[in-house]
């Protein structure tokens, strides 16, 4: 059985959708956000990671003096 909707049932509808669609598309921008930041506290890490390995290597040669 086939429901016809009105016009206006419609309209509502298709507000509805758009609303959906800007919170997708908000909830994306923030994932997105959030993966560049990931991204940028990997980066970090494995400088301050190097930083202290290189600390390490000086403190092994000057104590092996």
């Amino acid at each position: 059985m086939k429901v016809h909707k009105s016009s206006k049932e419609l309209q509502e509808e298709i507000e509805t959708l758009k609303l959906k669609i800007q919170v997708y598309e908000s909830g994306l921008f923030d994932i997105k956000k959030l993966k560049y930041k990931i991204v940028e506290l990997e980066s970090e890490i494995i400088r301050k990671d190097n930083l202290i390995e290189g600390m390490k290597k000086i403190i092994e040669d000057l104590s092996a003096k």
